[in-house]
């Protein structure tokens, strides 16, 4: 419902029906489906198919956070990052480590990097290290130069701290290591759902307009042909949606 729901209300390859798709959305969120509540909260806040109101959008988002969903708690720990009200922000790490706990790629990359600089949270060059070596084992190609800032930091203290050798050694192997990727065919119908919308456009894989102008590498060009492609490090077309590890 969820996913129809979107395409209801975009009229990707067929009329849009902006009161169908609200329908639909409504019975998905009443069920406490977490990307329905997510993308519910999304519509409220820019009044797309519903009149814009901030304060439903807040509630939903709030329960998709109660629900303890990955994206969820990502998106109100960068809001709750960027107040300058230290106690704000503490509460923002908070969120971002429970959604890095989840193997959110996104919240286990930008905790690394916190960590690493020693911004808001404490800085722990081998922590960071070992969470830019986790992101680096499964494809994520940006985590690499930080992966190798971290192996430089660390060598410094490798003649004053002779344990921190095995770790260097460690990281310089996950960085050297060739990633050979096994993506299989099969895959659950509700997979698709999580975050379809926010996830889809931000890494472009989803241009709006149609479903069937989603990028694909196999894709026999008859209509509603729909083939999502995952990125480096994907291992099946949940992570590819949901941008998890």
């Amino acid at each position: 419902m969820t996913l129809l729901s979107m395409i209801y209300a975009t009229g990707d390859g067929r009329p849009a029906e902006p009161e169908r798709a609200l329908r639909m959305l409504r019975r998905a969120a009443k069920s406490n489906h977490e990307p329905a509540l997510l993308l519910m909260s999304d519509w409220y806040e820019r009044g797309f198919v519903v009149e814009q109101d901030p304060a439903q959008a807040a509630s939903l988002l709030q329960k998709a956070v109660d629900l303890d969903y990955a994206p969820a708690l990502y998106k109100v720990a960068v809001t709750k990052l960027l107040d300058p009200d230290p106690g704000i922000q503490r509460d923002g790490l908070a969120l971002l480590e429970r959604a890095s706990e989840k193997k959110l790629l996104d919240a286990v990359f930008l905790l690394a990097r916190m960590k690493l600089s020693g911004e808001i949270a404490e800085q722990d060059i081998s922590a960071a290290a070992n969470l830019f070596k986790q992101l680096v084992l499964v494809g994520h190609q940006p985590s690499r130069p930080y992966l190798q800032n971290c192996i430089t930091l660390l060598s410094a203290q490798v003649s004053a701290q002779a344990e921190v050798a095995e770790q260097v050694a460690d990281l310089q192997q996950s960085y050297d290591m060739e990633i050979i990727q096994v993506i299989g065919r099969d895959f659950k119908t509700e997979s698709m759902l999580t975050n379809v919308v926010q996830q889809l456009q931000r890494t472009g894989l989803f241009e709006p307009g149609s479903m069937v102008r989603i990028r694909s590498q196999r894709c026999d060009g008859s209509f509603g042909c729909v083939s999502i492609s995952p990125r480096a490090g994907d291992r099946d077309l949940k992570q590819s949606l949901t941008n998890s590890m």
